[in-house]
């Protein structure tokens, strides 16, 4: 169990390690993943300015998907 527990922790090394390379690769098109850093504020009042609903937190960027596939 320890070692499928270390195996499991292990796993987002490798992830953070792609996802650098990514970033060196892309560099000026490179999109974050997050909040980009000095943007939260902006990011928060579009987020608060959406009526509430009830939804789960990927709905957003399923119905995205669904607008650009054809």
């Amino acid at each position: 169990m320890e070692a499928i527990l270390r195996q499991l922790a292990h796993y987002p090394y490798h992830i953070g390690q792609i996802l650098y390379i990514g970033k060196i690769c892309l560099d000026d098109t490179w999109s974050s993943l997050s909040i980009p850093k000095g943007h939260s504020h902006s990011y928060n009042e579009e987020k608060f300015r959406q009526k509430k609903q009830q939804q789960h937190f990927t709905s957003e960027f399923l119905q995205e998907d669904r607008k650009t596939t054809p």
